[in-house]
C-alpha cells in the first residue's frame, strides 16, 4: 500500500512539472505585432438571389452591402442593407421594389423590409415585413409576415412568407485585424 501511495504522488508531481514546462506566457507574445490575429472585419458587396414560398410564388433579386465581424475564423455578427425587388407573374407582371435591413448573429438573423407591390396599373399595396430565420455563410432561410400599411385593390401578395436566399459576393474589402487585446494591425 505504501508503494502505491508513493507511485501516485510521484505520478502527480511529474504531471504537474510537465504541465508547468508546457505552458508559456502569451501576454507579451500573443499580440498583433507578433502576427497573432483573433478577429477581423470587412465589407462585402454583392447580389442576393431568392425565392419566396407561400400562396403566391415570388422571385427576388437585390443588391446588398454587409459589414461583417468574425472571431476565430467564423463570421459571428453582420449587418446588411438590401436594395432590390420581388417579382412574379400571375395574369399580369407584378413588381415589388423593396428596401431591407438585416442583422445576423451566429446562425440567427432578423430583418425588416419595406415593400411596395404593384401591377403597373392602379392596384398597389405597401407592406412592412419583419423576418426571422437561420443562415450559414451565404445561404439563409426566413419566415416573414407582411403587415398592411396601405392597400389599393392589390391582393396578390403573401401574408405569411418563407424565403430562401443566396448571397453572391462580388467584392470584399478587408478593414482591420485585431489581436486578443483589441489592438488593430498597424497600417503598412
Amino acid at each position: 500500500m505504501k508503494g502505491l501511495s508513493i507511485t501516485v504522488i510521484l505520478t502527480f508531481c511529474i504531471s504537474i512539472c510537465i504541465n508547468l514546462n508546457a505552458q508559456n506566457d502569451t501576454i507579451h507574445t500573443d499580440t498583433i505585432f507578433d502576427g497573432h490575429v483573433v478577429s477581423s472585419d470587412w465589407i462585402d458587396h454583392g447580389i442576393v438571389i431568392g425565392i419566396d414560398f407561400s400562396k403566391n410564388l415570388y422571385g427576388e433579386i437585390d443588391y446588398y452591402r454587409s459589414y461583417i465581424w468574425e472571431a476565430g475564423g467564423f463570421p459571428t455578427l453582420s449587418t446588411t442593407m438590401n436594395y432590390g425587388a420581388e417579382f412574379s407573374y400571375f395574369d399580369k407582371f407584378v413588381l415589388a421594389p423593396k428596401i431591407q435591413g438585416r442583422i445576423h448573429a451566429y446562425f440567427f438573423n432578423a430583418s425588416l423590409a419595406a415593400i411596395c407591390y404593384s401591377d403597373f396599373k392602379k392596384d398597389y399595396a405597401i407592406k412592412l415585413r419583419p423576418e426571422i430565420g437561420i443562415g450559414l455563410w451565404n445561404i439563409d432561410i426566413n419566415y416573414g409576415y407582411n403587415i398592411d400599411i396601405y392597400k389599393n385593390g392589390f391582393d396578390q401578395y403573401n401574408r405569411h412568407v418563407v424565403t430562401l436566399r443566396y448571397y453572391l459576393k462580388l467584392h470584399r474589402k478587408h478593414l482591420n485585424e485585431y489581436d486578443r487585446n483589441g489592438n488593430k494591425r498597424p497600417e503598412n
